[in-house]
């Protein structure tokens, strides 16, 4: 793997001079200082991004602190990158970084993505020998790593943060450009890739202007990156697919199954909240949307809150939303009233797995936003899922 995040900064050209001969001649070692001179950086070189935002850059590398909090990519980044790919010498050193960052994946990590210990296992070392050749892959790892390791090291936060988004971003373009191209023989990786931006965005710093997590929608991006998993996984199954990843998509059916037990399929949990929508929704494709959805939360919800909620698994928190992807996610871009209503007794499985680290806070998040989307009228609708996660409102 490239050097992406060097320990220390590469020797200067005032370095190089104490290297020379010392039979050079005098005027060229004037020449070599004043150039060495030249080159440092003053607070009017800031990185081109604040500069054409037109902001104070504080010149922090490998990314300044502006485009981190803004979730842009800093030139300086980019700058460190190239001049890696140019100096060979680089790539015989090892990155103690990247080092730490795996360590940390492969014995802690690993184990906070789910809590069945075959897809545990598979994250450990089927998807490690997956990244291993797939450079993208890998590095959307190490920034998972890199935020889990933030999390237990808050006087280094920044510094985990700034590096966790710096290599999701270089992960990234390569990434997208391969989704574009849809080949079977990049699917697992781009699968892999999927899942771990998921956990990559989910596990970010968010407040309420984070654009990391917030796009154009008044949700979460992360909240759609789960239509571009289920066409991946679409096409893996068409092959008839038995690779490295076929544990996950077997848990992910066997969750489904778990929940949809009879019992809980014909639960009243949600009765209400659909005689409500019922009554306030005349447009026949749009209550088919909703009923769909409303369906796939009722065994849900049912099984959150029975006694087998001992057995409420991470991957819970994803099975309603993957089952309703494609009709039911894109209106939460719109947004309807309803379909707000709806994701907001979403919230209440995600309250369940507050102990991860992940998903801390984000059923409070998530309810706060469909707070201040909603009207007075509709605000009234989720009075239940606010009262049960304890959120206050404003």
């Amino acid at each position: 793997m490239e050097n992406n995040v060097p320990d220390s900064p590469s020797a200067s050209p005032s370095d190089s001079i104490g290297k020379a001969s010392t039979s050079a001649s005098q005027p060229r070692n004037r020449a070599l200082a004043k150039a060495s001179r030249r080159n440092h950086s003053k607070t009017r070189t800031g990185c081109y991004t604040c500069k054409r935002r037109k902001i104070k850059c504080d010149e922090q590398r490998p990314s300044c602190k502006n485009c981190v909090k803004h979730g842009v990519t800093c030139d300086f980044a980019q700058a460190t990158q190239t001049t890696l790919r140019q100096n060979p010498s680089a790539d015989s050193e090892l990155n103690l970084l990247d080092l730490e960052l795996l360590h940390n994946f492969t014995t802690l990590t690993y184990s906070t993505l789910t809590h069945d210990p075959a897809i545990q296992n598979l994250w450990k070392f089927g998807i490690i020998r997956l990244a291993v050749g797939c450079d993208y892959l890998m590095r959307s790892i190490l920034a998972v790593s890199a935020l889990h390791i933030a999390q237990h090291r808050p006087e280094q936060k920044d510094f985990y943060v700034s590096n966790a988004i710096i290599y999701h971003q270089i992960a990234s373009r390569t990434a997208i450009r391969l989704m574009a191209e849809a080949k079977p023989e990049n699917s697992e990786c781009l699968w892999a890739f999927s899942i771990s931006t998921i956990y990559f965005a989910m596990g970010s710093p968010r407040d309420n202007n984070t654009s990391l997590l917030i796009g154009e929608s008044s949700f979460p991006d992360w909240l759609f990156l789960l239509d571009g998993v289920r066409h991946i996984l679409n096409s893996l199954q068409t092959t008839s697919y038995t690779g490295v990843l076929s544990p996950m998509i077997a848990d992910g059916a066997k969750r489904w199954i778990a929940s949809h037990e009879p019992q809980h399929v014909k639960s009243n949990i949600l009765d209400n909240l659909e005689t409500q929508i019922r009554s306030n929704v005349t447009d026949p494709a749009l209550m088919s949307i909703y009923g769909v959805a409303i369906d796939e939360l009722r065994p849900q919800l049912s099984f959150a809150f029975s006694p087998e909620s001992q057995n409420l698994d991470i991957m819970d928190a994803f099975v309603w939303q993957f089952a309703v992807v494609e009709n039911f996610m894109p209106l939460l871009k719109v947004p309807t009233q309803e379909a707000v209503v709806i994701f907001a007794h979403h919230c209440l499985i995600l309250n369940k797995l507050q102990s991860i680290w992940w998903l801390r806070g984000w059923d409070k998040f998530i309810m706060s936003r469909a707070w201040e989307i909603l009207d007075q009228e509709h605000r009234l609708w989720i009075q239940w899922p606010i009262e049960e996660i304890g959120w206050v409102p404003p």
